[in-house]
């Protein structure tokens, strides 16, 4: 229902940021790796959306980087983690150790984190440690790239709403940028990249 939300940050607290945005204040769940890079002034956060029928609830989670809620939404497959669960153990860890204890089937390791008992450690490691594993080699790949500024981030967040893939958008707007230099704006930025892609 909602791929992103843009917006002022109202408050921030670990693990919940409420974003103004429209007169409305969203209220997101979002893993220690997103709040702990927030700075306050404006944020924009990919969100995934979940509505608990029993229990009448919507809640929104939110995320800084495509990894992040990928992995989230990874992690909710599993039977037994629900997103509660999920953003708990996103908390308790970084993204790639997470990543890095289920390609190497790492049960012993899995179990430290909240929620997680032998029988749902050993799930994870059979339902997610073959994805996990491809997603270890972009990691490193992702590693190896230069840190781009934020608006950089923000053209690349554009061309992801509009349906271009991860990869292709991170090398055209890193083209765009290099062709434009350190002050393009974000549009011009969108634009540059929209005819590389």
């Amino acid at each position: 229902m909602y791929e992103f939300i843009r917006g002022k940050i109202h408050s921030m607290l670990p693990g919940t940021v409420v974003l103004e945005a429209g007169g409305v204040g969203y209220r997101i769940a979002v893993p220690l790796s997103t709040s702990g890079k927030l700075k306050g002034g404006e944020a924009l956060l990919l969100v995934h959306h979940t509505i608990n029928a029993e229990q009448g609830e919507e809640r929104l989670f939110g995320f800084l980087t495509e990894r992040e809620r990928d992995l989230f939404r990874a992690l909710i497959t599993v039977k037994g983690i629900g997103p509660a669960t999920a953003i708990t153990v996103m908390c308790a860890a970084d993204p790639d150790q997470i990543i890095s204890l289920v390609a190497a089937a790492d049960v012993a390791g899995l179990k430290r984190f909240k929620g997680i008992g032998p029988k749902t450690a050993e799930r994870m490691v059979t339902e997610l440690r073959d994805d996990f594993a491809k997603w270890g080699t972009r990691a490193a790949s992702a590693s190896a790239r230069p840190s781009l500024p934020g608006t950089s981030n923000d053209a690349i967040l554009a061309l992801l709403a509009l349906g271009y893939p991860q990869n292709k958008s991170e090398t055209a707007v890193t083209k765009a940028a290099e062709k434009l230099g350190a002050g393009a704006t974000t549009e011009e930025l969108v634009r540059q990249a929209l005819q590389l892609v």
